[in-house]
């Protein structure tokens, strides 16, 4: 991909967002105003972490966003993980001059999920060269699986349009009405976007680690085994002593499409084994190590009860139905304080049974 100078792509980053407001209809790419634009808060809030590090927690949206984590060095801006569009990764691009002038020298991607890396192309198109980091797991799911993925949305976001389209039509309430507009504009807009997409690999690629050493930090890049998906990386930070999870923890009830629920406790674990107090999750709000063991209590609980059922002969409806009511006491509240109706528990165990049932089967 060709590199545009820093007006021409906040100028095209401008296009491709002005339906949803996310700034204004000025060039800012000369003054590099300090200030992040309202709108853009409205998908981001960017959270002092520890000293220099940041976590830009996504807003809920009908078409996810992936939190990120700034780490701002000696040498430039580190971003881990870059959202699902381009437009997403400028409105946080335009977070970060609100702590920082300096420019965005690395990207990390901590697995191959399309709100995870989507956005790459932002960041070299407005520097020029810019590292994009994963492992080669990774890497590779990106190209197999990801660039077949976005072909994919291209094919079914038609019909994702006119469905919304049609259940705004026969929407009763206000209330109804201004949820599926503001989702249909969303779906209207992605697929605009995806459609004119001109994907930004990563341009580094490591196996097991990776040790970042800069003046001011010494960063880690792990892969300690599959989790929510076969190539999860995971970014720590001894020194402040912060991880950043990509999905492999998140605030609410996981999605396991693309993941192995028998080994992600044990991955978890290796986690635990680090020395670290905050977690900068893929979703949801930071955390401490308290949340980690909730979580990969969950995950591993679950698993444990779904083979159970399964050296019973257990059908999967009924697999479902027992593993659910089971793990309900201990575990509904706790993954429904952030995911609530956005992410309910209830729709989202059944999907981890279910893959967890084909796994163990």
């Amino acid at each position: 991909m060709s590199s545009l100078t820093r007006r021409e792509f906040l100028a095209r980053a401008g296009m491709a967002v002005a339906a949803i407001q996310t700034f204004e209809h000025v060039d800012p790419c000369c003054a590099f105003a300090a200030d992040a634009r309202t709108a853009d808060k409205e998908l981001f809030e960017l959270k002092p972490v520890a000293d220099g590090i940041y976590a830009a927690i996504a807003a809920p949206r009908y078409k996810v966003n992936s939190n990120a984590a700034v780490i701002v060095t000696n040498d430039g801006v580190i971003v881990v993980d870059s959202h699902s569009k381009p437009s997403a990764a400028y409105a946080l691009y335009r977070e970060i001059q609100s702590i920082t002038r300096q420019p965005i020298k690395k990207i990390i991607n901590t697995h191959f999920h399309w709100d995870h890396w989507q956005g790459n192309e932002a960041y070299p198109s407005a520097y020029g060269h810019v590292e994009v980091i994963t492992n080669d797991i990774t890497r590779e799911a990106i190209v197999r699986k990801s660039l077949k993925r976005i072909q994919d949305h291209v094919r079914q976001m038609p019909a994702e349009i006119d469905a919304l389209r049609a259940q705004l039509a026969a929407a009763t309430s206000a209330d109804e009405r201004a949820e599926l507009g503001s989702s249909l504009r969303q779906a209207e807009e992605y697929f605009a976007e995806v459609r004119a997409l001109k994907p930004a690999l990563p341009t580094i690629a490591f196996e097991r680690s990776m040790r970042i050493l800069q003046r001011s930090r010494d960063i880690h890049l792990l892969h300690l085994g599959r989790a929510h998906t076969e190539g999860d990386v995971f970014v720590y930070l001894p020194k402040e002593r912060v991880v950043v999870t990509g999905d492999a923890v998140i605030g609410w009830t996981p999605f396991m499409g693309d993941g192995y629920p028998q080994d992600w406790p044990e991955t978890l674990r290796r986690l635990e084994q680090l020395d670290f107090d905050r977690m900068i999750l893929g979703h949801g709000q930071v955390a401490g190590r308290d949340w980690l063991r909730t979580f990969r209590s969950y995950v591993e609980d679950m698993v444990e009860a779904v083979r159970r059922e399964v050296w019973a002969g257990a059908t999967l409806e009924e697999t479902k139905d027992r593993v659910r009511d089971a793990l309900a006491p201990k575990y509904e509240a706790a993954l429904t304080r952030e995911g609530g109706t956005y992410r309910p528990w209830r729709t989202l165990v059944l999907a981890n049974i279910e893959r967890a049932y084909q796994m163990v089967s």
